[in-house]
């Protein structure tokens, strides 16, 4: 079973594997790459070879017809070989039938199976076979291919063209082939960033550096210029939803990582870039961001029309977001620090008058080994670090914190699922009562429940267009 995203070359290995079982000089590591059962491999027209689309084989008869012929030895290969594609889309008939075939193969028979979604097969058909994993290609990798295939086809193609195909493609060298081979058909002359960007809708990675470069300036005349420019070259407001956070999601991995990204690594001539953008903007801002921009496709699709403002709507919304956060911190800080001035100073006694002593020097005192008074903002960085779990909790739905005599008492929006397991766990509660760098224990409760009153008329137009009111 070979598991991957797609056009990462799963089919691809899978011919080549059979060419390797079939090819006349073979089994071998090397196929010859020249004899019959090699060529005709390759071609798709090897009788013992089998390809099947599972995506449109997807029936019990099919799966039965493959089980009675698979039965039969080769007519001239040395392996009969089954290559099934998207073989996740099997009914579930489809995959009792063939689980019979996999338990008692015959010895001339192998299966060779692709899919994107190993999650949808059923554990009994995984567990009967070799898994081997693919992953995403890198860019520098995806453009090297790209240079020697222009190349070998004679083309010339500039580099910062190719970069970008390389960026776009995400790790998926089909789509990045097929993407060079439509550019070089349409393109009036020399190919160009422009040429690419409106055949595809694929911008440059170089938009997205100075979008959110303008986001972290607060740059509102840029971010609406970046945009429409954008719009303007053939991508849609739903290409823009996916390449953006695509972007933002390897700026997070950067912040997170340091300068290496999961699964796409960017080239170098723009990693530095990126590195420093990803510390202007923070680990905060960029989360907040990314949930803005999930957050706009469905309102996109509830709202087509306003498609482009939402667009401009949540972009520029997102600029202003680091506001909340330092607004957020300060009447945190604020409320503990009000807490702590409304309690009482203790009254000394009176003391009855003595003779004033002659001064002597007093000795020097002991080094203190009590730990500093921290503010919350910074006991609750160091709770990110101790138990980051928790301390995500904490923040995602944090209200307010108030310190009394005994304890400080952190008020939080009502939490519901993973994050309300988290929060009532046994060992988290003990631990929020023994922190190392707290004075006081803490204590976590939920804002009560409050009842909102929604207008006759706003309750009615949200019934008759299907809308979504936003209380803050």
């Amino acid at each position: 079973m070979l598991i991957g995203p797609r056009g990462v070359g799963k089919t691809t290995t899978a011919r080549i594997i059979a060419k390797s079982m079939n090819c006349v000089n073979g089994p071998s590591v090397e196929p010859c790459l020249e004899c019959n059962q090699c060529v005709e491999i390759e071609r798709g027209s090897d009788i013992d070879v089998i390809e099947i689309d599972g995506a449109s084989n997807n029936g019990v008869d099919d799966v039965r017809g493959i089980r009675d012929a698979v039965q039969t030895h080769p007519i001239r290969d040395r392996r009969k070989i089954y290559i099934i594609d998207e073989v996740q889309r099997l009914s579930g008939q489809a995959f009792d039938a063939l689980l019979k075939t996999l338990e008692e193969p015959p010895a001339h028979a192998m299966f060779l199976f692709a899919t994107t979604d190993p999650h949808k097969i059923p554990d009994t058909i995984v567990s009967r076979c070799q898994i081997f994993e693919f992953r995403r290609i890198r860019e520098v990798d995806v453009q090297a291919k790209l240079q020697f295939v222009c190349d070998k086809e004679g083309v010339t193609v500039p580099l910062e063209v190719l970069a970008a195909i390389s960026r776009g493609c995400r790790g998926g060298m089909r789509d990045a082939e097929s993407m060079l081979d439509q550019l070089l058909a349409t393109a009036d002359g020399e190919v160009t960033l422009d040429d690419l960007e409106n055949l595809s809708g694929l911008a440059r990675p170089e938009r997205w550096l100075r979008l959110y470069q303008a986001i972290a300036d607060d740059n509102p005349k840029v971010i609406l210029t970046e945009i429409a420019s954008f719009l303007e070259v053939g991508g849609t407001e739903r290409d823009f939803v996916e390449q953006s956070v695509d972007a933002l999601r390897d700026l997070l991995h950067v912040a997170l990582l340091g300068e290496d990204s999961i699964g796409v690594e960017p080239a170098p001539e723009r990693k530095q870039q990126m590195v420093e953008l990803a510390r202007t903007l923070g680990r905060d801002r960029m989360e907040g961001i990314m949930g803005m921009i999930f957050s706009l496709e469905s309102r996109i699709q509830r709202s087509p029309l306003g498609a482009r403002a939402l667009v401009e709507y949540t972009m520029l919304r997102a600029a202003r977001i680091n506001q909340f956060f330092e607004l957020s911190n300060l009447l945190n800080d604020g409320q503990l620090q009000a807490s702590a001035a409304a309690a009482p100073a203790p009254v000394p006694a009176p003391a009855a008058a003595k003779p004033k002593p002659t001064p002597t020097p007093a000795p020097a005192p002991p080094a203190s080994t009590e730990t500093p008074q921290l503010s919350f903002k910074q006991m609750l960085e160091r709770l990110s670090k101790e138990r980051p779990t928790l301390a995500s909790v904490i923040q995602s739905l944090f209200i307010t914190a108030e310190k009394t005599d005994s304890e400080i008492v952190l008020t939080l929006r009502r939490a519901t699922g993973t994050d309300l397991n988290v929060i009532e766990d046994p060992i988290e509660q003990r631990a929020l009562r023994e922190l190392s760098f707290s004075p006081l224990p803490w204590r976590i409760e939920f804002k009560a429940q409050e009842k909102v009153t929604v207008n006759p008329t706003v309750e009615t137009l949200v019934s008759e267009f299907d809308g979504q009111q936003e209380i803050e």
